[in-house]
């Protein structure tokens, strides 16, 4: 049995052949690993690059700051440029339309609308702009429609003229009320601590406060100009709305 074994040990076996060159492979192994070193470092070198490029370090020592982008709000419009341009689109039939600058002082300023009616008659509209100052010593927005609180309210028959608060859904609280200007004569009827009063609504007017207390926009429908007796105003709830909520028109 152990010469059997010894035998066998001594034998040589004949590996078969591998189907490639081992020298072969680990050369193509080693070069591989060199190209991924490469690939690395040259990609942390562009990263650097690109960081270098978006991460400019202005004169003194800060990051350049990022260029602003642009406002996608509009600029303010002129009020008086805009009041030129509305006007004959407000005023149907309307001729002659002549708007007078601003006149006014403090946060106050008015300007008067003169125009000629399809009748040919001259009437007159005003549009006063007031900022918080003047809109608390002139044109408070509390009990606006008090009686006891308008002179200039007392109509036909002792009835109040009219007075409406009209809430809008952007916050503005508008109020459109019209006058009966007390008279100094004696034909009216009696009105005691108020005079006499003509009985006539000779005004329409509408005064808008725009959320959070910020001024007031009012505007004032003087009916016609070009006689003593004056008539009657002629603008609609609609007209005098769309002028005392214009944006352009809103106090700054």
């Amino acid at each position: 049995m152990d010469e059997l074994e010894n035998r066998l040990r001594g034998i040589t076996l004949a590996e078969p052949p591998l189907g490639f060159d081992p020298d072969e492979v680990a050369g193509k192994a080693a070069k591989k690993a060199r190209n991924r070193r490469g690939i690395v470092v040259t990609s942390v070198a562009t990263l650097a690059v690109i960081a270098a490029a978006v991460v400019f370090v202005a004169p003194g020592g800060g990051p350049a700051p990022l260029a602003p982008a642009a406002s996608s709000q509009a600029a303010p419009k002129d009020p008086l440029q805009h009041l030129k341009d509305v006007m004959p689109k407000v005023l149907t039939g309307a001729k002659d339309i002549q708007v007078r600058d601003f006149v006014g002082f403090g946060d106050l300023k008015t300007s008067e609308v003169r125009y000629t009616d399809a009748e040919g008659r001259q009437r007159g509209v005003n549009l006063t702009i007031a900022g918080p100052v003047s809109t608390k010593d002139g044109y408070p927005r509390e009990n606006r429609c008090d009686p006891a609180k308008r002179a200039d309210a007392i109509g036909s028959d002792r009835k109040p003229t009219r007075c409406v608060e009209l809430p809008q859904p952007d916050g503005n609280f508008v109020v459109i009320s019209e006058t009966a200007p007390k008279s100094a004569e004696s034909d009216g009827d009696v009105i005691l601590g108020q005079g006499f009063t003509t009985g006539r609504v000779v005004t329409r007017g509408a005064i808008a406060f725009p959320p959070g207390g910020g001024g007031s926009v009012n505007i004032a429908d003087l009916g016609t100009l070009d006689d003593g007796d004056r008539g009657a105003p002629s603008l609609t709830d609609q007209q005098l709305l769309a002028l005392v909520l214009d944006p352009a028109f809103a106090p700054r």
